[in-house]
């Protein structure tokens, strides 16, 4: 598949890049082979194979967030600072 230059000039002011004039013909090739190499992919068969987000499974090995009183925070309420139903006050800095 050939990419003219007004359709590369087109994808460049689209993508926001400025290409130098030297490097249009070699860019236009490698455009080119990429769009050749997707019309090969397109004429897979991938009627049987589920979409997939990740190649490797993932799992989540974090411990549940579970909330729970910690010592932390009942020394710094005790600390002297201002509190009101267990949380901190501060004072006000934005009119």
């Amino acid at each position: 598949m050939q990419l003219d230059a007004k359709t590369l000039d087109t994808l460049a002011w689209l993508s926001r890049l400025n290409i130098p004039e030297e490097e249009t013909e070699a860019l236009s090739e490698s455009i080119a082979e990429m769009l050749t190499f997707f019309q090969q992919l397109s004429a897979l068969d991938t009627q049987d194979v589920p979409p997939t987000a990740h190649i490797a499974p993932l799992e989540n090995v974090l411990r549940e967030d579970i909330p729970a009183e910690t010592r932390l925070d009942r020394d710094l309420l005790l600390s002297g600072t201002e509190s009101e139903d267990g949380f901190i006050t501060l004072p006000k800095v934005i009119g």
